[in-house]
């Protein structure tokens, strides 16, 4: 008879333990990725905010400046530089309402704003700045844009304008 009740005691001591497992691991690892995601998000507003500076300075300095960033690394999400509408775009699919959708927050000259995507639970972050005024970006690069990975990125001042503003050529590489 007492075989018989530490073998019970054993199976339900392992199921409860499973249960708490369980339990555990269902709350802590959506919380995990949220926090990943919401510190790779603050990593790359810091790696555009470094770009946009590093643009903006070549773009007033004049025909000949130049900088040279690296290392560029995009963990996750999609780095875009959008010649035709003049911009850097960092694209992020994640699973986490960080913000309200479609409410643009304005950093600085760093645009934030939240789209939610057809699949319901599911979002795209996006940060953007916009050059329109101040300089054409331009990109030469033997790679696909958009950008995921390690990059080395040079930003130069070539000495020609449209319409008064620098033409600004971006090399990723």
């Amino acid at each position: 008879m007492k075989k018989g009740q530490t073998w019970i005691s054993a199976v339900l001591y392992t199921a409860l333990g499973i249960i708490l497992i369980t339990i555990i691991l269902n709350s802590g690892i959506p919380l995990l990725n949220k926090i990943k995601d919401r510190n790779l998000v603050i990593q790359t507003k810091e790696m555009l905010h470094i770009m946009d500076e590093n643009i903006r300075s070549v773009a007033l300095e004049g025909p000949g400046s130049k900088r040279f960033l690296s290392p560029v690394s995009i963990e996750r999400g999609e780095l875009i530089i959008e010649e035709n509408n003049n911009l850097l775009r960092w694209k992020l699919e994640t699973k986490n309402k960080m913000m309200e959708p479609n409410i643009i927050f304005d950093e600085g000259a760093l645009k934030q704003f939240l789209n939610e995507t057809i699949t319901e639970g599911e979002y795209i972050v996006n940060l953007e700045v916009e050059y329109e005024g101040v300089a054409e970006i331009s990109l030469i690069s033997d790679l696909e844009n958009p950008f995921t990975g390690t990059y080395s990125m040079t930003i130069e001042h070539n000495g020609t304008y449209i319409s008064n503003k620098p033409i600004i050529v971006i090399s990723m590489r």
